[in-house]
């Protein structure tokens, strides 16, 4: 199964926690098949913290669902994150955004597409580099779609680097 992932960092050695993030998806036998742009942006929710760098990576794993969010705990806790404030500063955050075969899940742990993906540019942009035709399942409409829709100013999001 193809599955989008949102990776993000604000503390640390953000870049260095992303590419760590990648590797370490790798590691767990998990195949990278895209990568997208890294790009900085604007904290969302708690506006008082550092810069974000986001980047979307495209997978291939058998694992389902909660095995796959269990395998991205696990390397969030390698590279150290700390459990801080909701929406707070994050060595990484790895979060499971979409399908591609447009499935959604939902448990008490988990909801599959993300819930606030579709009003989020630091996901959209990068997302859009590497599965524009992908369709998220609840809105019908593609990412590509969604990500022109946004009323994106020109600091929002800004081209660091490649994954």
């Amino acid at each position: 199964m193809r599955v989008a992932l949102g990776i993000g960092s604000n503390i640390g050695d953000r870049m260095g926690n992303l590419r760590k993030a990648v590797q370490l998806l790798k590691e767990k036998k998990i195949a990278i098949i895209a990568k997208s742009d890294i790009f900085e942006t604007a904290p969302v929710g708690v506006t008082q913290q550092p810069r974000f760098l986001n980047a979307c990576v495209i997978i291939e794993t058998e694992a389902k669902p909660e095995e796959l969010l269990s395998t991205i705990k696990t390397i969030e806790q390698e590279i150290g994150r700390v459990q801080r404030v909701h929406w707070g500063p994050r060595e990484i955050d790895i979060d499971i955004l979409l399908l591609e075969n447009g499935q959604t899940y939902t448990s008490s742990t988990l909801c599959i597409p993300h819930p606030e993906m579709y009003k989020r540019a630091f996901v959209l942009v990068p997302l859009a580099q590497i599965a524009p035709d992908w369709v998220h399942p609840l809105s019908k409409t593609t990412i590509d779609a969604l990500a022109q829709k946004l009323n994106l100013q020109d600091e929002t999001l800004i081209k660091i680097s490649s994954l």
